[in-house]
């Protein structure tokens, strides 16, 4: 951070209880005030040290974030006091709870879709096939299998292998690079079969078990679609519309949240001994006297612009330490 020549650094010190009062009432203004880390300006043999706490306000943060996933939470003035209203954290886990519960139905409704997709997409490379799928499934004598060959594949394929009987595969569909079709191969010679079309560069896909045609199939599949679509619509309804009825109150508490978890943060410049902290501030010269009037509002703390008179005095008030 830049300083201009007009900045100057003043020390602040006081009991450790008074600590969070100093911080809300004379250091958030980030304008006017900036708080430094005490240690960086102090002699490291001097025996203080840094409050390195866990800040109880982040793990709150973090659960109205992941609450609100998906939404946008409003941005306005914090509602709670000190963040500690009773019951806060029972309204936030009973919000969670019931949005999980939406998540979770639609998280279930997007799996069977995907599914569902997938499923389409594979039967409608076979929908030519005027035959039950489920037919080839339950074949004695000999193996069906159903996928994808390179038109490179397809070519050696009728090149090499014309007057083998056992090569045969039939195109259902096709695009610029490959033919989605299906092969055929006696019981007896699959192994040899299968062989030969892997080297064709075969990609074997495994449909889905299934009724019907392919293309009945796939009309099929797309009702489903529909009714899933549909139904995952319906589920973001409802979250939506607890979102819009609590999101302002959400809204309120996360404000405090985040105002008390940046306060917290800000303990963190503070250098402690026993039960007294040392502060640091760079401040405008012109707004000294300003900063100095709202420390005297928060009481039992001392202001001065060089350290080695804080530090005099207060080794004189704490003769013992």
């Amino acid at each position: 951070m830049f300083f201009d020549p007009k900045m100057q650094l003043v020390w602040v010190d006081g009991p450790l209880e008074k600590l969070d009062a100093f911080i809300e009432n004379c250091c958030v203004d980030g304008k006017r005030v900036h708080p430094a880390r005490a240690l960086d300006h102090m002699s490291a043999s001097a025996g203080y040290a840094a409050l390195n706490e866990d800040n109880p306000w982040g793990p709150m943060v973090e659960q109205i974030e992941a609450l609100a996933k998906g939404f946008e939470i409003p941005v306005v003035e914090p509602t709670l006091a000190d963040g500690r209203a009773q019951g806060t954290k029972d309204y936030l886990a009973g919000l969670q709870e019931r949005l999980e519960a939406h998540r979770k139905d639609r998280e279930l409704l997007e799996k069977q879709l995907e599914i569902c997709t997938k499923g389409a997409e594979s039967f409608a490379h076979f929908s030519s096939l005027d035959v039950p799928v489920e037919l080839t499934q339950q074949c004695e004598y000999v193996k069906i299998r159903f996928g994808r060959l390179p038109k490179r594949g397809y070519a050696m394929l009728q090149k090499d292998f014309t007057s083998d009987p056992y090569i045969l595969f039939v195109p259902c569909s096709e695009d610029d690079k490959a033919l989605w079709g299906v092969y055929f191969a006696p019981q007896k010679d699959a192994a040899r079969v299968d062989g030969i079309f892997s080297e064709a560069f075969f990609e074997r896909i495994r449909l889905p078990g299934a009724a019907g045609t392919p293309e009945q199939i796939v009309a099929n599949l797309q009702k489903n679609i529909e009714l899933l679509n549909s139904e995952i619509a319906e589920v973001n309804g409802q979250m939506a519309r607890l979102w819009n009825g609590e999101k302002w109150k959400v809204a309120g508490i996360y404000a405090s949240v985040c105002s008390l978890a940046r306060l917290f943060e800000l303990r963190r410049c503070a250098a402690v001994r026993g039960a007294h902290f040392f502060y640091c501030v760079w401040v405008a010269q012109p707004d000294i006297p300003a900063f100095t009037e709202s420390c005297t509002g928060v009481g039992g703390l001392n202001t001065a612009q060089d350290m080695v008179v804080t530090m005099r005095r207060w080794k004189q008030e704490n003769p013992e330490q």
